[in-house]
This record gives C-alpha cells, sequence and structure tokens, in this order.
C-alpha cells in the first residue's frame, strides 16, 4: 500500500484498489461462487449462513420473517464462505492480504475473521442500508484493542445501477453510531412480523458531507475501515448482477479510530 492510499484510508475510511485480483485469482473466485451456488441451488428457506433474495421485501427482512417470499437458490449473500468453500481462503491467502495490504493499513497483520458473498441479481437485488461493520462484531470483541479491515472484491463490474458501495468519507472518525432495527432471531424463535435491518437512521447520518459512490470493475476491490459509514442501493437493472466477495479481518485498534460511541461524546 503507497502512502497516499495509506492518506486516503486514515482520512477518508476506504481506499480503491484497482485490478487487486485479476486473471487466475478472479477465475478462481467465480469459481468458488459457482460451487455456493451448486450447495444452494434448492434451496427453498434463508439460515444464519444462506440468505435468499425476495422480491420487494429484501433478502434480510424476508428471512427473519420466517422466509415469506424467497426465491428459491437465489442467494442475496452467504456467511462463513471460507468454510463452505475453502478455495475463498486459498485465494486470499495467495493474494497475501492479510500481512500485506492489511497489515499495511492498520499497522499490524490482521487475522480473517469471516468471508462472504455479496450477490445483487438483475431486477430483485435488494438493497443494504447504512450501516457499520463495528455495530455487528462477535460477542468477545475487543473493540478498544481491536478493529476490522474488509477487503470487498467486486467479480463482476459493480455500478451506480446495479448496487455498488457507497460511502460517508470520514465517518470512522465518528465513533460507533446508534443503529435501529431488529437484532437477528435466534435458532428456534419465531419469525418476526416486519422485520427491519439494523441500520443507521436519517437523523444520525453525518451533516458535514456527501455519500460517495464506489464504481468497481471486476476484480478491482475497496478496502475499508470497519467503522466508515457504507450503504449499496437495490439492483434496478434486467441483466447486469452485481456479485461480490469480502474477507473480514481483524487488526490491533487503528490509531485513528474513535474509542467510544458516538452517542457518549458531548
Amino acid at each position: 500500500m503507497v502512502d497516499s492510499d495509506s492518506r486516503d484510508l486514515r482520512e477518508n475510511g476506504f481506499v480503491r484498489l484497482p485490478g487487486l485480483a485479476g486473471g487466475d485469482a478472479l477465475t478462481r473466485l467465480r469459481g468458488a461462487v459457482g460451487r455456493l451456488e451448486e450447495l444452494t441451488r434448492e434451496r427453498t428457506v434463508s439460515t444464519g449462513d444462506f440468505v435468499l433474495e425476495a422480491p420487494g421485501i429484501g433478502g434480510w427482512a424476508a428471512w427473519q420473517q420466517g422466509g415469506a417470499g424467497a426465491l428459491t437458490g437465489v442467494l442475496r449473500s452467504a456467511d462463513r464462505i471460507h468454510v463452505h468453500v475453502p478455495e475463498f481462503d486459498a485465494v486470499q491467502r495467495e493474494l497475501g492480504l492479510a500481512d500485506g495490504l492489511v497489515a499495511g493499513a492498520a499497522g499490524g497483520p490482521g487475522e480473517l475473521i469471516n468471508a462472504f458473498l455479496w450477490a445483487k441479481p438483475p431486477v430483485v437485488g435488494s438493497a443494504k442500508p447504512w450501516h457499520q461493520d463495528m455495530a455487528f462484531a462477535p460477542p468477545g470483541f475487543a473493540a478498544r484493542e481491536q478493529g476490522i479491515v474488509t477487503i470487498w472484491i467486486a467479480l463482476e463490474p459493480a455500478t451506480e445501477r446495479n448496487g455498488c458501495l457507497e460511502f460517508f468519507p470520514g465517518s470512522h472518525l465518528l465513533g460507533l453510531l446508534p443503529h435501529t432495527g431488529d437484532r437477528e432471531r435466534l435458532p428456534g424463535e419465531p419469525p418476526l412480523e416486519g422485520a427491519v435491518e439494523p441500520h443507521v437512521a436519517d437523523e444520525h447520518l453525518p451533516r458535514t458531507g456527501e455519500p460517495v459512490a464506489m464504481p468497481l470493475d471486476a476484480g478491482s476491490a475497496v478496502l475499508f475501515d470497519g467503522l466508515v459509514l457504507h450503504r449499496s442501493a437495490p439492483n434496478t437493472t434486467a441483466t447486469e448482477p452485481r456479485t461480490a466477495v469480502s474477507f473480514v479481518y481483524k487488526v490491533p485498534q487503528p490509531s485513528w479510530a474513535r474509542r467510544e460511541p458516538a452517542a457518549a461524546r458531548p
């Protein structure tokens, strides 16, 4: 990571990484996604690891409402993809992400703690609301000593039409903002009628600037801090899927991070 990239990450909370996973790496990641799709082709109900898309309601909300309207085999997202298909882990290791880009960004080597598929099928690909990844850190995560850095890789072109990521520059310096909505129901709990995906409400969004869209070519990526506000709009195209994978790393607390929740500051 060059000095200008490190400066962008410190100041904005995100940095574009053109051509990070080209050639063989891109081919292998796409093949691994194909194996995930094979694993879920007949699935009719979402679970904690595999969330199906549902037109008009969105994958997360449909899952929490007991699977209402879910499309058989049409993935919206998948969790722990490096466990379900080890090829994902192999590729990120061969790219040297943890000890290379992540270590250069955070000042210390990263430890892979999760990996995700983020799929937005044409027409039905639902939005992801404004949020900070640190709001969903697992129990026991030492938030005062550790941070999160994510590398999000586009496997097909991500555009403003099909739901590329958007960021609020500098929002990672504000601390953890209040999130509203429903928590994910635990196994055995009843469906949540009218479930609302956790998000940062409009009244808590920064007023100091405008969000920035992050279109990416296939194989390009964006690296971002776990406290930066981001979202993605729905895929409104008829023929342009937006498919991406992300690798999430635990890192030493970055020097720029706010350690207290935003709501606790005067």
